[in-house]
């Protein structure tokens, strides 16, 4: 005996979609590249705020390094980017290993300034310099981009916070 499919069933199968199911995929289609539109363009002030954290955690690993190799290390920004240093016998060297490496800003800095705790060195950079001491110096750098500004702060202890004047 053979089974055959029900005649209106394999005619509803041959039919496709209706308009109505068509027009509910394209809205939900829309809703979704309108989202991810929306999301993907980045905002100035949180990639100001990501690059001030992101400096935050580097400095912190910096004074971590001082302190466990009983050398002084440095930091200096430019609009640019920042590069971290080490003392060596010939004088400063720059840190090219690791996560202290030279790095860039997402964004373009208008001006990376360090307000208070810099080292004075005649004819070079603005530096922060992190000795073999658990404790330094109360030190703070302002980054400011596209209007917006955001200060990377030490009271002179291990932990370094961003906060926005």
């Amino acid at each position: 005996m053979q089974h055959r499919c029900a005649p209106h069933r394999t005619a509803r199968m041959r039919r496709g979609f209706t308009l109505l199911e068509l027009l509910v995929v394209v809205v939900i289609i829309g809703i979704v590249l309108g989202v991810v539109a929306v999301n993907a363009t980045p905002n100035p002030r949180s990639q100001l705020t990501d690059d001030a954290q992101k400096l935050a955690r580097l400095i912190e690993l910096a004074q971590e390094e001082a302190q466990l190799t009983a050398r002084p290390v440095a930091w200096e920004g430019d609009a640019q980017g920042w590069r971290f240093l080490e003392a060596a016998p010939g004088g400063w060297r720059v840190m090219t290993r690791d996560v202290l490496a030279p790095g860039h800003w997402r964004q373009p800095m208008d001006n990376v300034q360090i307000v208070a705790g810099a080292a004075a060195v005649a004819g070079a950079p603005q530096r922060l310099v992190f000795g073999r001491e658990a404790i330094g110096l109360p030190w703070r750098v302002a980054l400011s981009s596209r209007g917006a500004r955001i200060d990377v702060v030490s009271d002179g202890g291990p932990r370094v916070l961003t906060e926005a004047p």
